[in-house]
C-alpha cells in the first residue's frame, strides 16, 4: 500500500519527530506535498496524535540548531495541530518495546501511541529502525510503522 493510499484511508496518524521537524522546518522531503494535501490543510479530517517526549525532542533539537525562540515557535505550531496523549497511557507498552529493541525511547512512545490509537506511524529512515526491526515490531506489537522520505 502506498503512503498516499494510507493517508487517504486513515482517520488517525502519528508522525515521528523527524517527520514533524521536516515539515515545520521546511526540509525538502518527498512526503511534504502529501502531508499538505492530507494532513495540514483546513479541510482535513485526519487527527494527528503525539506525546510529550515528542515535544521535548523537537524542542531540544531545534533549540540546539536554531535557538530558543525558533524552537518555541515551531512547538507552538505543532501544539496547534496535534492531540497530545498522556504518557501514562503509553509508558508500559513503550517500555516493553524498548526492553526488546535497541531504539530511541521517543520512537518507542510513538510506536506505543500508534498501537494505542490503532493508526499508522510515519518515520523517516533511521539506522535503528531497519526493515527487519520494523517487521518484528509490527508483528509483535500490532503496530503500523511506515518509513517515509
Amino acid at each position: 500500500m502506498s503512503i498516499e493510499e494510507i493517508l487517504s484511508e486513515t482517520s488517525n496518524l502519528v508522525l515521528d519527530t523527524s517527520v514533524l521537524m521536516g515539515y515545520f522546518m521546511d526540509e525538502k522531503l518527498s512526503i511534504i506535498p502529501l502531508l499538505e494535501e492530507y494532513v495540514f490543510n483546513e479541510n482535513s479530517s485526519l487527527i494527528l496524535y503525539g506525546h510529550n517526549l515528542l515535544k521535548s525532542e523537537i524542542y531540544y533539537i531545534i533549540c540546539r540548531k536554531k535557538g530558543t525562540n525558533i524552537a518555541k515557535n515551531v512547538l507552538s505550531k505543532i501544539e496547534n495541530v496535534i492531540n497530545i496523549i498522556s504518557d501514562s497511557w503509553l509508558f508500559e507498552k513503550a517500555g516493553a518495546i524498548k526492553c526488546k529493541y535497541p531504539i530511541a525511547i521517543a520512537d518507542c512512545f510513538s510506536i506505543s501511541l500508534g498501537q494505542f490509537q490503532d493508526c499508522p506511524i510515519f518515520f523517516l529512515e533511521e539506522r535503528e529502525l531497519s526493515q527487519d526491526v520494523i517487521k518484528k515490531i509490527n508483528e509483535e506489537f500490532k503496530a503500523k510503522i511506515y518509513i517515509v522520505s
